[in-house]
């Protein structure tokens, strides 16, 4: 399982893919979605692949979209060992909080 995330200039977004820029995101995760990558949450995106090969073709993709690759500020990619999603007990911790 891996995971990409990265961090685009807004800026840089309005001058390179022009306005709306927040279409980009649909787009990136369009581009993505092709790879099998899905968000989690913000620009953090995961696949149950295992192929490091795949993972190159998704980063390639997003380099080869000249708006991206003039906009992103940081892009990291890495593999996932283990995977937690703590939402539902948060929520429940919280009910439980709120009854006290």
């Amino acid at each position: 399982m891996y995971a990409l995330a990265f961090d685009m200039s807004i800026s840089d977004l309005e001058k390179y893919y022009g306005k709306p820029y927040n279409n980009a995101y649909f787009e990136i995760a369009t581009i993505l979605y092709k790879y099998g990558f899905y968000r989690i949450q913000g620009s953090t995106y995961v696949t149950e692949d295992r192929n490091i090969g795949n993972l190159m073709l998704a980063v390639d993709a997003l380099a080869y979209t000249e708006w991206f690759a003039k906009s992103v500020r940081d892009i990291r990619a890495f593999k996932i060992e283990d995977w937690s999603d703590l939402t539902e007990t948060v929520k429940i911790k919280a009910s439980l909080y709120k009854k006290r």
